[in-house]
Order: C-alpha cells, then structure tokens, then sequence
C-alpha cells in the first residue's frame, strides 16, 4: 500500500541513525503495516466524523420574559430538551412548542437541530418550512418543504406549501408546475387553480386568471381569496360590475379556505392551553360544522378565563344549535354580567328566541341589540322580519333601510328592502335595489332575480319581466331550488 511504502522510505532515515537504519526498516515496515490495516478500519468512521454536519446549539430562551401560560410550557419542552440534548424528538417538540408560542427564530433554531440529529424525518423540514414562511424567507422555506418531500413524497400539505413558497421566491416556472400538479389531486385542486389564477395574474395574463379564478370558486364556492383574487383581474378587464359583485363575495366568505390535511401543523396548534388558543379552535370546529367540538372548545377557554365574553356569546348560539336552551340563557346572562359583548349577546339570544317562535321575546332583544350598536345590520335585519310578521310594514321598512345602510354588502337586507318598496308600489325604488342584487349568480341568486322580474312586471314592464323570470328559474333549476322553479313556471304561464 501506498502509506507504508511512503513512511518506510523516509519516516525511518529522518527519525533514526544511519547505523541503525537496517534494523529500524524492519520494524518500521512492521509499525508501517500495522497501520495501514488500522487506518483502513478506521477509515469509514473518520470519513462520517467529517461529513456529519455542524449540531447547532439549543436556543437561549428568556423565560422570565414570556407570560405565565408560556413560560411554564416552554420551559418543560426546554427541560427535556436540555435532558435529552441528543433526541432529535425532544428538540424537535421544543420547537413545536415555540412555534405555537409564535417564537418564530428560537422555533427556527430547535428545528435546525432536530434536522440535523434526525435528517431523514420529515416532520423538522416541513414545519421549519412553516417557520420560514412567517420569517419571510421563502426560497429557504421552498427548500426546507422539498427537503420534507424527498423523505415523504405523498405528504401533499408540502406539496401546496412548496408550491405558495416558491411563487412568494418569484420563481414562476417551478411555481406553476407545482401548482399545475396540485390541480390533479381532488383534495388539493382548489388550492392548485387559485394558484395558478394568482401566476397568470402577476404575469398580467388576466383573461386566464379568471377562468383559474372561476375554477376554484366552482370547486370551492366559499373561496373567499379566490373571490378577491377574481375581482382584481376582472378590474384589469375593466368588467367593474363584475369585480364589485366578486368583491361582495370576498367580504362574505373572508379567509375561509378549502382545508388540506395537515397533521404535522395541527401539532402545532394542538399545544397551546391557554384560553385563546381554545377560542380559536372553537371558532374553526364551528365554522367546519362540528358544532359539539366547537363548544367542548369554547368551554375550555372558559375554564381558563372565566371572564371571555366572546366565549360566552358564542355559546349562547351554539348551545342554541343544539336545543340546549338553559345553558344558552346561562351564557346569555353571563355575558350581560361581564358588560362586553352584549350587542352580540343580544343578537344571538334573539335567534334563540325566534327559533322557539317566542316573537315578542325575539323582538325585543333585537331592540337591545340595536341599542348597543345601532350599525349592527343582523339585528336590524332580524327586528324587520318579525315587524314585517305583525303587518308594521313602515317600521319593518325603516329596519331594512338601516340595515342596508349600516350593511352595503348584505344581500338579504337589500332584497327585505327591495320586498318593502314594492309593497308601497314604489317600484322603481324596489326595482333600484333588486338591480344591485344581480351578481354573483350564486344560490341566492334565483330569488333577487325573481325579485326584480316581479318588479318589472308591476312596473308595467312585462317582456323585461318575463326574460329576467326565465333567467330566475335557470339559476333556480341550476341550484336544485325546485319549489321556486314551480313557482316561477306558475307565474310565467299566468302573464302568457
């Protein structure tokens, strides 16, 4: 072997005398084997010693800084961290930790660590992705999702995120093809079309914008981001009437966002205990349909801050939902005790009431309602409807005015009003705010349209009439709305 020869050559002349230099070959070309067999079965162990990288440190936590529910959840995570600093799961949940205690750069440090003592486990790549994203470095988080995929290809949470990284990094190519593979799975399709809407966009292809646009809606039709997203392209098409009814829709739905299984993120918002934290997952079990999850969540944050108003308004239409009335009244009266929040008290109290047919009752917590906050839209829009029911027909009108007023955006005060000005036979007032009522062509539509036919019929205008009647009863029959269809058939047969 090479080394051998090399330390037999001149190891030996330069380190012993000339008269030694025959006995000391022989024991050197011995020394120099044994060696060169010794380095070989080292070998493998001195060549992963110098490629294992670097173990970063645990963050420095200045635990006295964080509030009381924090501190005590991070310094346990950093307890057994510090106790196990070699577990990359221990580390790894420190991370967790203050990733959910929104402690973006230490989250960031303990899921470095992690990566580095576990590489090919997935779960410290796909959420220090997560953490990159809010720390505004996108191609770092692009790299840390696809470091994620190489150990777990199928995880498609990583897939959307790649793809919405790699587009915040301005690389629209790899984007697109992300996006484009995204738009083939059924779960994540609504996801795919938004994002590629979002490129063409930004590219100022508009025309396909929207046509991606219309595709998620249609895949998922509380796309609230698609509908914002809609209405800035059809503005650059200069379809303004189209882009405002786009926009009302986005005010309408707000962040909701069509869900893709991620049961690497839900770790992390299933850690935090405090009271918020519950509100919040209350808020989303709610808003998903589980209504039971929904208060168990809300109870929760209550059993931490007994004194959440929000909490208790919320419950107040929830046990509602569930035909428990007592321990709706309960929270109803908490919350009037607490002096926050009671304009919604109020409000959901009423729809308690009214769900019961106690009208009396229902009306008057409407009045409260609107007493503590004249701009609430609901309650005035609710106080209308039972007015209307007792023939109160100016009072009920003046309800739907301020509820419009207070509400440009809600449709069904604007349609209770438009009702009101066609009973007073003022039509071209009723026929005005029918107008505004067009779009979107979604499944309230049919009835507005059919509104504003009716309108133009009164008005005299019977062909205008009749054309908006059958375009009411195609979105009607279009929506699965059968008991309006016939109603619309009946009156189209009458007027022919």
């Amino acid at each position: 072997m090479a080394a051998p020869a090399f330390l037999s050559a001149n190891w030996a002349i330069r380190c012993f005398p000339t008269s030694d230099y025959r006995s000391t070959v022989k024991t050197v070309r011995s020394s120099a084997t044994a060696l060169g067999i010794a380095l070989l079965i080292a070998a493998p162990t001195i060549a992963l010693a110098a490629l294992e990288p670097e173990l970063p440190p645990l963050p420095v936590i200045a635990l006295e800084t964080f509030p009381p529910d924090a501190r005590t959840a991070i310094e346990a995570a950093l307890v057994e961290a510090r106790r196990n600093p070699r577990d990359a799961g221990a580390t790894g949940a420190l991370g967790i930790t203050l990733h959910a205690w929104e402690q973006w750069e230490a989250a960031h440090l303990a899921y470095q660590r992690a990566q580095v003592l576990a590489p090919t486990t997935a779960d410290w790549h796909y959420l220090d992705g997560l953490i990159l994203q809010r720390l505004k470095r996108p191609a770092e988080a692009a790299a840390a999702f696809q470091q994620a995929l190489n150990v777990m290809p199928a995880l498609l949470s990583a897939r959307a995120r790649m793809a919405e990284a790699l587009f915040d990094a301005g690389d629209l190519d790899a984007s697109s093809r992300a996006y484009e593979a995204l738009v083939t799975e059924p779960a994540a399709a609504p996801v795919g079309e938004l994002g590629l809407a979002r490129i063409a966009a930004r590219q100022g292809r508009h025309a396909d914008a929207v046509t991606h646009f219309e595709r998620a809606i249609v895949l998922f039709p509380q796309f609230g981001e698609a509908y914002y997203g809609l209405a800035q392209s059809l503005r650059a098409l200069d379809r303004r009437d189209e882009a405002r009814a786009a926009l009302e829709q986005h005010r309408a739905y707000g962040t909701r966002w069509p869900a893709i299984t991620d049961p690497l993120s839900a770790r992390v918002s299933s850690v935090r205990d405090d009271s918020r934290a519950h509100l919040l997952r209350g808020l989303r079990l709610a808003e998903a349909g589980d209504v039971a999850g929904a208060i168990e969540a809300h109870e929760a944050a209550l059993a931490r801050n007994p004194s959440l108003a929000q909490a208790h308004a919320n419950l107040i239409s929830l046990y509602g939902r569930v035909g428990q009335s007592a321990k709706a009244e309960q929270h109803y009266k908490a919350v009037l005790a607490l002096g926050y929040n009671v304009d919604e008290a109020h409000y959901n109290y009423g729809v308690l009431l009214s769900s019961q047919q106690r009208w009396s009752e229902a009306a008057a917590a409407y009045r409260l309602a609107v007493a503590a906050n004249p701009l609430h839209a609901q309650a005035r829009n609710n106080l209308g409807q039972l007015l209307e029911g007792d023939r109160k027909l100016d009072e009920a009108l003046d309800q739907y005015r301020q509820a419009v007023a207070a509400n440009p955006q809600f449709r069904l005060a604007r349609y209770n009003l438009g009702r009101m000005l066609l009973a007073a036979r003022r039509f071209d007032d009723a026929i005005a705010e029918f107008e505004q009522l067009r779009e979107p062509r979604d499944a309230e539509a049919p009835r507005y349209w059919y509104g504003l036919a009716v309108a133009q019929v009164q008005a005299g205008r019977r062909d205008e009439g009749l054309a908006l009647a059958r375009e009411a009863r195609r979105l009607a029959e279009a929506f699965g709305q059968h008991e309006l269809t016939a109603a619309i058939d009946r009156d189209i047969a009458s007027l022919k």
